[in-house]
């Protein structure tokens, strides 16, 4: 990396934890400078905006994602082993398994949903989150054709692919909010005879339950 990019990371990395610390709404410019240790108007060379930062953001948390997923897709030797990958990757970005992405992963809850609401609120950012999105629903409905034997242009291979990708994020979510409430109430006794426990549940697990589904849907719509 050239001294810019390293500087903007720097930047980008500061930025990240003082919103975990305080919601995106109260995070301003001047608290980012002061984070990086440059002066407001040095700011301005590397990002003129919170949006600015919330996009380039983005696109590096998206650019590391795929730097890391893209070998172990490589290593994968069929259809099936890739929506396995794709699984139990998207498992332990979420829940820790890879120290780059912690402490975007570690946001609360509640400032997870306002910087949301706040990045849907601005044009920019919501067309880069949807041409992100739609990138990575393209090439997994590839693989699932794959997987299927079936054409991707088929809006039931589609109709699958959605529900898999949904039912997995869905999950992670859910799952997420369920950990976060469990580390929050962690020195009360209850939580120990909590009877909804995640770490009963492994990666093969969900991957089995979704690919199960997956196979149920190719015999409903395609017969077969």
């Amino acid at each position: 990396m050239n001294g810019n990019t390293d500087k903007k990371e720097l930047i980008l990395n500061g930025f990240i934890k003082l919103v975990g610390e305080y919601g995106i709404n109260r995070v301003t410019l001047n608290d980012v400078a002061e984070r990086s240790g440059l002066t407001k108007s040095a700011l301005y060379y590397y990002f003129e905006s919170k949006e600015a930062l919330l996009v380039e953001g983005f696109e590096l948390f998206n650019t590391k994602l795929k730097e890391k997923i893209g070998p172990l897709v490589a290593q994968a030797k069929s259809p099936r082993e890739v929506l396995w990958v794709y699984c139990d990757f998207n498992l332990k970005v979420f829940f820790g398994g890879y120290e780059e992405f912690r402490p975007l992963m570690e946001i609360s809850t509640e400032v997870f949903y306002e910087i949301q609401k706040y990045m849907f609120n601005s044009p920019d950012i919501a067309r880069k989150i949807l041409s992100h999105r739609d990138t990575e629903l393209h090439w997994l409905n590839s693989v699932m054709a794959q997987y299927l034997g079936e054409s991707p242009d088929d809006d039931r291979t589609k109709k699958i692919t959605l529900m898999y990708a949904g039912f997995l994020h869905s999950f992670v979510t859910m799952s997420t909010g369920i950990a976060k409430q469990a580390k929050a109430l962690e020195s009360y006794s209850i939580i120990s005879q909590f009877p909804w426990r995640l770490d009963n549940i492994a990666h093969d697990d969900i991957f089995e339950f979704l690919i199960g589904g997956v196979d149920g849907m190719k015999k409903k719509l395609y017969g077969r």
